[in-house]
């Protein structure tokens, strides 16, 4: 069945399999990159990117200003953890050395904290989060299974959220979420409801989380369709109006519109549209169209990064766009165009 599917997701799970040894590199900061349009967003005030890059299997996490200024390399060195029952990192490190795999990222609201995911092992990997600077890094997972998809924060940065697999090869995906205080884990789901396709977001509270599921395909079946579920902490799920039609990208945190890609009516297989899609029965908004490869929703529900694909060269660019109105462009991030993912912090102003 013909369909679209995020390659952050790919990406990931790709280099998961994959497996390998991540090879030591200089830590002297590379050159920034030069901004590859005049609309560069600008660094002064506070916009931070967390970069992940590969060179052939060798996978690297950088920070740097928006604008590509200040541009460093967090490196993975004295990685402690407190989540209960985990391998020591004794058995199991995570170091330079060791990495596998890196990616997704994700800021925590307030700018102060970076979460991402980090595999050292085949069938593995583990929730890592870290100060802004890129320094003190704790496990916030388990690290037995394979985390698939996205991080997410709670409003108040206290709590992360992620899918993980509880069985091997990266099956029976449910959602948990860990207190980062008390590093207790918790499981919010138990009937192995998460693809690689589905998104997940806290609500406005804090206690609860929006989630996709898959209920089947479009009339055309070009395109998957999804209803929206929330869980509270406590597991207590209840099915939300309406249904999203596309790879749903992100959840409004008032649980009123999904941001999705989906291939629209027609004949053609490589354009896509990005859309603002309500659950409530108004209209919707397409916001950009092109070979999309996915969307990230920001903090403040009102601006996302859509990376899209040159057919010409493979290559990608990140452009930041309102999801508001239509076509509402704002700027493209300066980067590497062959990275394998990013995560924008967008300082509120």
């Amino acid at each position: 069945m013909p369909h679209i599917r995020s390659t952050r997701t790919l990406t990931t799970t790709a280099a998961l399999l994959l497996g390998g040894t991540l090879a030591a590199c200089s830590d002297a900061p590379l050159a920034p990159i030069t901004p590859v349009t005049s609309v560069a967003l600008a660094a002064a005030g506070g916009d931070r990117l967390a970069t992940i890059e590969y060179e052939g299997r060798t996978a690297a996490l950088y920070l740097q200003n928006a604008d590509g200024s200040a541009r460093t390399r967090v490196r993975f060195v004295g990685v402690h953890d407190r989540v209960e029952g985990n391998w020591s990192q004794r058995l199991l490190p995570t170091t330079d050395e060791t990495i596998v795999a890196l990616g997704p990222a994700k800021w925590s609201p307030d700018g102060s904290q970076l979460a991402v995911v980090v595999a050292v092992a085949y069938d593995q990997s583990q929730v890592v989060v870290m100060n802004a600077d890129g320094h003190n890094l704790r496990i916030a997972s388990p690290n037995g299974q394979i985390i698939v998809g996205d991080i997410d924060w709670s409003p108040d940065s206290r709590h992360i959220a992620y899918a993980m697999s509880t069985l091997p090869h990266a099956m029976g995906v449910d959602l948990f979420a860990t207190e980062l205080a008390t590093s207790r884990v918790q499981r919010l789901t138990s009937d192995s409801r998460f693809s690689v396709f589905d998104e997940y977001r806290f609500d406005e509270s804090g206690r609860g989380l929006w989630f996709t599921q898959f209920e089947g395909w479009s009339d055309d079946q070009r395109n998957r369709v999804s209803r929206v579920y929330h869980v509270t902490l406590g597991g207590d799920i209840t099915g939300a109006e309406g249904k999203v039609v596309g790879n749903a990208q992100g959840i409004a945190r008032d649980g009123r519109w999904v941001l999705a890609i989906r291939l629209p009516k027609g004949d053609d297989w490589w354009t896509q549209e990005l859309v603002r899609a309500p659950l409530d029965g108004a209209e919707e908004v397409v916001l950009a169209s092109g070979t999309l490869q996915y969307a990230e929703l920001l903090e403040r529900d009102d601006e996302a990064v859509l990376a899209t694909m040159d057919m010409a060269t493979g290559a990608s660019t990140f452009d930041l766009y309102g999801v508001s109105s239509a076509r509402d462009w704002r700027g493209q991030l300066a980067v590497n165009p062959n990275l394998a993912s990013l995560a924008l912090f967008h300082a509120w102003r």
